[in-house]
């Protein structure tokens, strides 16, 4: 039995054995390789992509709360101009009734968190590689709910307050005859009060975010086409 076992190991041909293993093994490593070379591209545009996303997204939510704030502070401006008038007729208060009315537009923020939500949903937020960004995108958009609740409180004294002025304490036919008593209401100015209070909220919410989105858009732009 020995003597077949050295027969058989004598009549291998080793050389072409072992040339044809080293073949099979760098065949597999250079399969393995070029898949892995593959799906690096494929991430790596991936990735490109989201912060093309991310920066759009951020762009479009800075010129939103920029106007934002740029309608809200006329409406301050309109109701420092309305108190001197609030509880005394001193002239020509019938030309600023619609400075009152004005008031009842309501400005709303919606939030540009899409492409955000999207890398969380699919799992894609690894891709982001640098830890600095992942965090900082995840305290950026944590700071929305700030920036919500600002617009709630806002929200809630025109539902609760503004609405049911509007509805219950004016006499509309008598506005349209230039009449203006509903001006002399103490809690008219009260709201007035409290709608300024809210709009000073939602100006310093929106300036946070818009710094944190200025500084999301820094880093964001330095990956593109990294």
């Amino acid at each position: 039995m020995t003597k077949q076992y050295s027969f058989f190991f004598m009549k291998i041909n080793w050389r072409y054995t072992i040339g044809e293993i080293l073949i099979v093994i760098i065949g597999i490593t250079t399969a393995y390789s070029l898949n892995n070379w593959k799906e690096a591209s494929v991430n790596k545009q991936q990735r490109n992509q989201y912060f093309e996303n991310l920066k759009l997204d951020v762009e479009q939510e800075i010129v939103q709360l920029n106007n934002n704030t740029k309608r809200i502070t006329d409406k301050i401006n309109k109701i420092k101009q309305l108190r001197p008038y609030m509880g005394q007729d001193i002239g020509r208060r019938d030309t600023l009734i619609m400075s009152v009315f004005d008031l009842a537009q309501f400005s709303r923020f919606y939030p540009e968190n899409t492409t955000y939500q999207t890398l969380i949903n699919s799992g894609d937020f690894k891709l982001i590689e640098d830890f600095n960004l992942r965090r900082n995108l995840e305290e950026h958009y944590a700071l929305h709910q700030q920036v919500l609740l600002a617009y709630e409180r806002l929200e809630q004294i025109h539902r609760k307050y503004l609405g049911d002025f509007f509805i219950h304490e004016i006499d509309y036919d008598e506005v349209r005859k230039g009449n203006t008593d509903f001006m002399d209401r103490p809690i008219l100015r009260n709201i007035l009060s409290s709608l300024e209070g809210a709009y000073y909220l939602i100006i310093n919410a929106n300036g946070a975010c818009i710094k944190s989105n200025e500084s999301l858009l820094e880093e964001i732009e330095k990956h593109i086409g990294d």
